[in-house]
């Protein structure tokens, strides 16, 4: 790749691809290729393997599956989707179809293959699945998840989260703009009452993105104990929560009720969310909000 980031987002398609490329080869963990491309695409010194592991194994998982499922975690129905992408073109699916950088790879091999193939037909087919997998599998989720990295750090990955933001931005604007939701927000259950299902399960569902329409990460609940002067306890997130509620059940349902409000504020203004994800991103995170209040309300 020789061209730089900043050029390259005006330069068409052959440049966009090894944009992308690059991108998901520096969504995997450093290795002695990621001093190169960091170099290549302007963004300063990469980071090391204790910065990524921080980000992406205990804050923000790499993984669509965690924010498009139901259940807010790896693999599910969310993960056989996508690799129904993958079967559905006759290739075979990778062992972790939902990976970040697998996604941002294989898009990068769509946008690749429609300008290679000579045949009309065969390239308007692939220029389908290029869009298709774009609105479906990447928009569907990926912005909301690189607004949230970009709060996270300010070192490598903020400035590797806003080029991949706007890398996604102009494919958005030179790409159809779909009539209907991706099938994993339209399939999308919805964040149940606690008075309905019980205060386990909802909490359950409170760790599931698509349902609440925001992300809740491990520093988030840290800061909630520090503003509410509240012990956090170390671990998996459903117990930090827990134990929040515990001490101070309506000061914790106010706080995670204004953390929804904020993210819906963000998702409103995002540039990069095709105007249907958004729609649906704020409209849950603003759902949220009112179903902690009157959680909060009612005890």
């Amino acid at each position: 790749m020789k061209t730089p980031a900043r050029s390259a987002l005006a330069k068409g398609t052959g440049a966009l691809q090894q944009l992308m490329t690059a991108l998901a080869r520096l969504a995997e963990a450093p290795s002695s290729e990621s001093g190169r491309l960091a170099q290549l695409l302007e963004l300063g010194p990469p980071a090391d393997k204790g910065e990524y592991a921080d980000l992406f194994s205990f804050q923000l998982y790499p993984y669509a599956s965690v924010y498009l499922g139901a259940e807010g975690m790896m693999g599910g129905e969310a993960r056989d989707r996508i690799t129904g992408f993958w079967r559905a073109l006759d290739l075979e699916p990778p062992p972790e179809p939902d990976h970040l950088a697998t996604l941002l790879a294989f898009y990068a091999e769509l946008s690749a293959a429609t300008g290679r193939i000579n045949d009309r037909r065969s390239s308007l087919a692939t220029e389908r699945a290029r869009v298709a997998f774009l609105h479906e599998h990447l928009l569907s989720w990926l912005p909301v998840y690189l607004a949230k990295l970009e709060l996270l750090t300010a070192g490598f990955y903020h400035r590797w989260a806003r080029l991949l933001a706007a890398t996604l931005e102009t494919e958005t604007s030179r790409a159809p703009v779909p009539d209907r939701l991706s099938l994993h927000l339209r399939e999308a259950p919805r964040l149940p009452a606690p008075q309905n299902v019980g205060g386990e399960a909802f909490l359950e569902s409170l760790l599931a993105p698509v349902r609440t329409g925001f992300l809740l990460v491990r520093s988030d609940l840290t800061r909630a104990g520090q503003d509410l002067g509240l012990g956090v306890r170390a671990g998996e997130r459903k117990f930090a929560l827990k134990a929040l509620l515990a001490q101070d059940a309506a000061s914790t349902l106010d706080w995670l009720r204004q953390e929804a409000l904020g993210q819906a504020r963000s998702h409103a203004a995002s540039t990069v969310l095709p105007a249907t994800a958004r729609d649906f991103w704020r409209a849950r995170a603003e759902t949220a909000a009112k179903i902690l209040e009157s959680a909060r309300n009612t005890l």
